[in-house]
């Protein structure tokens, strides 16, 4: 149970870490600096690489446990004691995190699409004959 235990804490840091990457990246997004937007995907590839490890750790240490498949509310379910209450809090951070990482990728993602809309807007407007308009676009790298 404790390596169990381990590979949740670990997934937590893991999607503190994403999260952090994720506000760079928005940052950099509302600043339209491309490159800085670039290296927070890169770094972010890497740690869905390292996450996809992580998923991979928890599910065997699930089935070592006779937890195979089952979500962490069902696993909850079948445990009880001091053993519970730490799995639950361990979730409990775990589900805060990640809602906090999907609610940051979103803002990301929307700013990013806002963003491709203006350049497609300016793109359209000078392939018909019209200059760019410099305010909307200030592409920094």
């Amino acid at each position: 149970m404790d390596e169990f235990m381990t590979v949740i804490e670990d997934l937590t840091e893991l999607f503190k870490e994403l999260t952090q990457i994720e506000q760079l990246k928005l940052d950099a997004v509302k600043k339209n600096r491309i490159t800085h937007v670039e290296e927070c995907m890169n770094r972010e590839q890497a740690s869905i690489l390292k996450l996809k490890g992580l998923d991979r750790k928890r599910e065997i240490c699930q089935e070592k446990l006779g937890f195979n498949g089952l979500s962490f509310q069902e696993i909850l379910k079948r445990t009880s004691g001091k053993q519970h209450n730490e799995l639950k809090q361990l979730f409990s951070t775990l589900s805060h995190y990640v809602d906090f990482f999907q609610e940051t990728n979103d803002s990301a993602r929307t700013m990013i699409e806002l963003n491709l809309h203006k350049i497609n807007h300016i793109l359209s407007s000078s392939s018909e004959g019209a200059a760019p308009h410099k305010p909307e676009w200030g592409g920094q790298l």
